[in-house]
């Protein structure tokens, strides 16, 4: 079990958690059915959101890029409001920020990632995009190591985003520590996945208040 917030400073990779914290990825496709079953439906205004989302995010990612602060502002703080987190019974926490480092071939990337907590079970981490984009599962390392480090006797979730695509985590530690994660919905294409990703944020919402 990680006891140290220090981890989060050292861990690159998946396999320094599966080493250092006896973490396991789950081998049952029902460990992590939240992602999957039971999604609830959007309505006409949900959708109607939606799409306003994606219109905003083409005309802004259309010339470069998007940093942090433009992701959190024209994609992740609608979402949250859709899915009902900045309302009773649910609290939001920004407790963390940290630099993101990656290694190339070419050159070293440096991002930016901030956390945000919702009801100490459902992570929400944002990954700064550059010149080189970091790809989300690049950072899934570090967020699994911040939910690693809040020992809850539930499940706890997690979503990683760089604005251009989204990935689910869920972490149970009971016993030895296992994860498992979704596959990538991409906001970029014209056919985007959107809503999905609303759907499974309110169903993950559901989640963590049972």
């Amino acid at each position: 079990m990680v006891s140290s917030v220090g981890i989060t400073d050292t861990i690159k990779s998946l396999n320094d958690l599966q080493t250092r914290c006896n973490l396991t990825q789950a081998d049952s496709d029902r460990f992590f059915y939240e992602w999957i079953d039971e999604l609830p439906e959007l309505n006409q205004q949900e959708q109607a959101s939606i799409t306003r989302i994606k219109q905003r995010y083409d005309y802004h990612r259309v010339d470069s890029l998007l940093l942090e602060g433009t992701i959190n502002l024209l994609v992740v703080s609608p979402l949250l409001e859709l899915a009902g987190f900045l309302d009773p019974p649910y609290r939001i926490r920004s407790p963390y920020g940290v630099g993101l480092e990656l290694e190339n071939p070419d050159e070293t990337i440096r991002g930016f990632i901030d956390t945000l907590v919702v009801q100490e079970r459902l992570w929400i981490l944002v990954v700064e995009s550059k010149r080189n984009s970091i790809p989300v599962p690049a950072a899934l390392p570090q967020l699994l190591a911040y939910m690693l480090t809040n020992p809850h006797d539930k499940s706890v979730f997690g979503m990683a985003t760089n604005g251009d695509e989204f990935v689910f985590l869920k972490l149970t530690l009971i016993d030895t520590p296992q994860y498992d994660v979704s596959r990538t919905f991409s906001l970029f294409p014209r056919r985007h996945e959107l809503a999905e990703v609303l759907r499974i944020l309110k169903r993950l919402g559901q989640a963590v208040l049972e």
